[in-house]
């Protein structure tokens, strides 16, 4: 898609508009947003915070100020939340920003706190090894999920407090070199039952089966990504039962990542190249 306008309510993209509305400064003049994905949007990886983040990270550079992870977190949250109005969590945007694998505490009135999980090498290196990911073929408005979601949450306490108390058997897990890794993705496992019960849209009868289809090839446990309803489903597999599943789910796509340690980073910083400087060929953000 591509968008040539000339002033700020012209813009169709909504987090392009909402932020350049409310950060503006008064010498801009102008810029050229361009902005490329390896995967597809709507899929539960948080490409929609991450994008979010890196917007105002590039933007605010481009401004001369530099600003620290949690500042950068803060201003995505803002911007989806309150400019936006989305029905959307604050761990996306957290995630993106800060990078590495975390341990985030939400407090009440709003506040976090973000803890890397210290794990050796060779434990992580074990992890990544025994990650499978693969995409449904279903995309799925988040926010539509969440809106039901977050409608029966009085009557879904318990599920929510099992879920809650899931974190620090997790950390426990990744971080005691005593316990065999395998016990992390029966902890998947069982988020995954108690997180379908928080509403019928979270699962449905085709990822159901090729989530049963990947444990009986070998799987030990997963859940399906982000709020729930289509995207990625992502697997804990034995490395000796990767060849098996993959044969299983051969219907479906099959993603390796492995995992990033510094989230968003500029990786061009000077804020004299500006539109006032730059033939508009030459324009980037």
């Amino acid at each position: 898609m591509l968008e040539e306008v000339k002033c700020i309510s012209e813009i169709q993209h909504p987090v392009v508009r909402e932020a350049l509305r409310h950060y503006r400064a008064d010498e801009d003049s102008g810029y050229e947003v361009i902005y490329n994905a390896d995967l597809p949007s709507r899929t539960g990886l948080g490409s929609s915070s991450a994008f979010t983040v890196s917007l105002l990270h590039a933007y605010f550079g481009n401004l001369g100020r530099l600003c620290p992870k949690s500042v950068l977190a803060r201003e995505a949250i803002f911007v989806e939340q309150e400019l936006l109005h989305e029905t959307v969590g604050c761990q996306d945007q957290i995630a993106a920003a800060y990078g590495g694998l975390n341990r985030i505490d939400f407090h009440a009135g709003g506040s976090h706190t973000v803890r890397p999980i210290n794990i050796i090498p060779t434990r992580r290196q074990n992890l990544e090894r025994s990650l499978m990911m693969f995409f449904t073929g279903f995309t799925r408005s988040a926010e539509a999920v969440e809106k039901r979601k977050v409608q029966r949450f009085d009557e879904r306490v318990q599920e929510l407090r099992n879920l809650y108390s899931m974190v620090d058997e997790g950390q426990n897990i990744l971080t005691d070199v005593r316990r065999p890794l395998s016990e992390f993705g029966e902890l998947l496992h069982y988020a995954w039952t108690e997180k379908r019960k928080l509403d019928t849209s979270v699962s449905n009868s085709v990822i159901d089966h090729y989530y049963e289809t990947a444990r009986a090839a070998g799987a030990v446990g997963g859940k399906l990504l982000g709020a729930g309803g289509g995207g990625f489903l992502l697997m804990y597999v034995p490395p000796d039962a990767r060849r098996n599943v993959l044969n299983a789910l051969q219907d479906l796509t099959f993603v390796p990542f492995e995992m990033e340690r510094d989230g968003t980073s500029l990786v061009l910083y000077n804020p004299d190249l500006t539109s006032n400087y730059l033939p508009a060929s030459a324009k980037v953000l």
